[in-house]
């Protein structure tokens, strides 16, 4: 009866797993929609015509220049910042291309490009609650780099290359 109950016990611990004892932890990000991947590039005409042809898209994208707003200006580790970008988007079925090309100023842009090269910056999620998102991340050892905005929302970019090996945007957006 004893063997029976052992290997009654043990078998109960497989089959559930070693979750007795463990507590699931929170998500540090509650929608798992991830929306955007940056690219980092130094001639975003140049890589805007490639990225057309990879996609057989008829016209490049429009190409902006984003610029820090005055109701939701640019900082950089937490100081102002005059930094500029130029912008492409290409917006696929599942998830949007945005290309960047640093202007200059301190940021997270051009601090990647000197440092790295061209390459993947970020990944991008929509959130509600940007505040919140911002003490949670930095009480998880991921700090904002950069933050911003434009009239309608604004975005904050966390250092998140100790543990996941790149940097993940945040994207608010106030009309929705």
């Amino acid at each position: 009866m004893k063997k029976s109950f052992l290997a009654i016990t043990i078998v109960c611990f497989f089959v559930f797993g070693f979750t007795i004892g463990h507590k699931k932890s929170e998500a540090l990000i509650s929608d798992k929609q991830m929306m955007q991947v940056g690219i980092i590039v130094k001639d975003i005409e140049k890589s805007a015509k490639t990225w057309t042809m990879f996609l057989g898209d008829e016209e490049i994208p429009e190409i902006s220049v984003a610029t820090g707003d005055e109701k939701n200006p640019t900082k950089y580790k937490g100081k102002p910042s005059d930094a500029k970008a130029k912008l492409a988007f290409f917006k696929l079925d599942n998830i949007t291309i945005e290309l960047i090309e640093p202007l200059g100023g301190p940021s997270t842009w051009q601090e990647f490009l000197d440092t790295r090269g061209e390459g993947v910056h970020h990944i991008a999620f929509n959130v509600e609650g940007m505040e919140s998102y911002i003490k949670n991340f930095e009480n998880n050892g991921i700090p904002m780099v950069q933050h911003g905005g434009w009239a309608t929302g604004e975005y904050g970019y966390f250092d998140g290359s100790n543990g996941l090996a790149l940097i993940i945007e945040l994207l608010e957006d106030y009309n929705q």
